[in-house]
């Protein structure tokens, strides 16, 4: 049983591997060991199943820190335990956070850039499996669960079934639809990054999205630009109308074209809104080169 469930483990940390280089995190550092600094938690070490480390556009000179936890299983999420495993494993991730604070990898992860001023010290875990029964979102079923590890960290993020089927649909739709572009994450201008500096699109997608409801990217192919607009939300008016000014502001309507993506859209059933919310928009300029699709149709990839 031990080596059975070892070698689940190893197919997930596969996975998410795979899934980690296709939103530009490539060559993460995996299965790493960092000195613990609580040595009634853990005695020695505290393991970590991988670390990644960019410069993050999202906030100027920040250098991000990550450390990700992968959790995985052949059997469907366990409903009825869930809230004390993900207190459970969110604690464990907590603590090596706290113990890579300290460490020398952090310090020579710093050492590696000029001119930076600050640095985030974030975990992500990774819960997953490959069954296809039961629940897939644990993130809102776990919305409201209060969890205070007493240790000073950044933000841990959960990804579930569902978080990485949508980012994985939305990055492999426009790597069909788009084979011959030039293809970037769009970022998000926020306040924190609006040195001149910063870059505006890149490979890199930004910790931020990996739960974010939307996923902004940028095909380029000489002068055609198009910017895609992928939301893990089922189509709705109010909804199409919200994104249409997301796409617009992002791409600062110089865009081509613009593509919004929603799961489940289906043009015989949705085409009279959407032509309707249109018109409510009153930006031709904008809406003439506006295409609604669904991530999820192979017809439309």
């Amino acid at each position: 049983m031990g080596e059975y469930s070892k070698r689940i483990g190893e197919v997930g940390e596969a996975v998410v591997t795979e899934f980690l280089s296709l939103v530009g995190w490539d060559n993460p550092m995996q299965n790493d060991d960092i000195a613990s600094i609580d040595t009634e938690f853990r005695k020695r070490t505290n393991g970590i199943d991988g670390y990644y480390h960019y410069i993050n556009p999202m906030v100027s000179n920040t250098i991000e820190n990550v450390l990700y936890s992968v959790k995985y299983s052949k059997d469907p999420y366990p409903l009825s335990k869930i809230t004390t495993q993900f207190k459970e494993r969110y604690y464990e991730l907590a603590k090596a956070i706290e113990s890579f604070k300290k460490s020398t990898l952090k310090q020579q992860t710093i050492e590696m850039y000029e001119e930076i001023e600050n640095h985030f010290d974030r975990g992500i875990l990774f819960w997953l499996n490959n069954s296809n029964q039961g629940e897939n979102d644990l993130i809102s079923r776990l919305s409201r669960v209060e969890v205070n590890s007493g240790v000073e960290h950044d933000g841990i993020i959960l990804v579930d079934n569902k978080r990485v089927e949508f980012i994985y649909d939305s990055i492999c739709f426009t790597l069909l639809k788009y084979r011959d572009y030039d293809i970037e994450f769009l970022y998000f201008s926020n306040g924190l990054n609006n040195d001149e500096r910063n870059a505006r699109n890149g490979k890199i997608m930004p910790v931020q999205y990996i739960n974010s409801s939307v996923i902004p990217i940028r095909v380029n192919r000489g002068s055609e630009t198009t910017v895609l607009l992928f939301t893990i939300d089922y189509f709705s008016k109010e909804d199409l109308m919200k994104y249409m000014g997301i796409a617009k502001n992002i791409g600062c309507n110089c865009q081509g074209a613009t593509l919004i993506c929603f799961p489940d859209y289906i043009e015989t059933e949705h085409l009279p809104t959407v032509n309707v919310v249109k018109r409510i928009f009153n930006d031709d300029s904008f809406t003439a080169n506006l295409t609604i699709a669904n991530y999820n149709n192979p017809l439309l990839k």
